[in-house]
């Protein structure tokens, strides 16, 4: 009897494998928790994922930065320019990790009608900016 339950198994394994579709239906029918989908979000648990590389290229002006981005979420950015400005809303830098209030100083990735990166809802504190980043006239 265990031997058919393991066939089961291995069956029912191997036509996932060969056929994701009929895979993805069956996991459609399955009742979905609402609750915990919800829950599982980096915004719900109060902290957004942080991208694997981040650093500083360079500070051009006192109201913009050059940043190296790359995630394997949103890609690689290799001189993505950065702007100052008011958060909006509660967030957590992506260079030092400290909490972001709104009415914070932040640089955002700048955006643009034609342009929206992917990484555009992340901030850095504009006090987390290192004094060494060179201000270039």
């Amino acid at each position: 009897m265990t031997c058919q339950i393991e066939n089961d198994i291995v069956r029912r394994a191997l036509i996932a494998l060969l056929t994701p579709e009929a895979t993805r239906e069956a996991r459609r029918l399955e009742p979905i928790d609402d609750r915990r989908a919800r829950k599982e979000t980096p915004r719900r648990r109060g902290r957004a994922a942080t991208p694997a590389r981040i650093f500083i290229v360079e500070q051009p002006t006192s109201l913009t930065l050059t940043v190296c981005w790359s995630d394997p979420q949103s890609g690689h950015y290799g001189e993505q320019l950065w702007r100052k400005g008011v958060a909006r809303r509660a967030s957590f830098c992506v260079l030092t990790g400290e909490r972001i209030r709104p009415g914070d100083a932040v640089f955002r990735p700048r955006a643009g009608e034609s342009h929206l990166p992917a990484n555009r809802d992340y901030m850095l504190l504009a006090a987390a900016v290192p004094a060494e980043a060179s201000l270039v006239t």
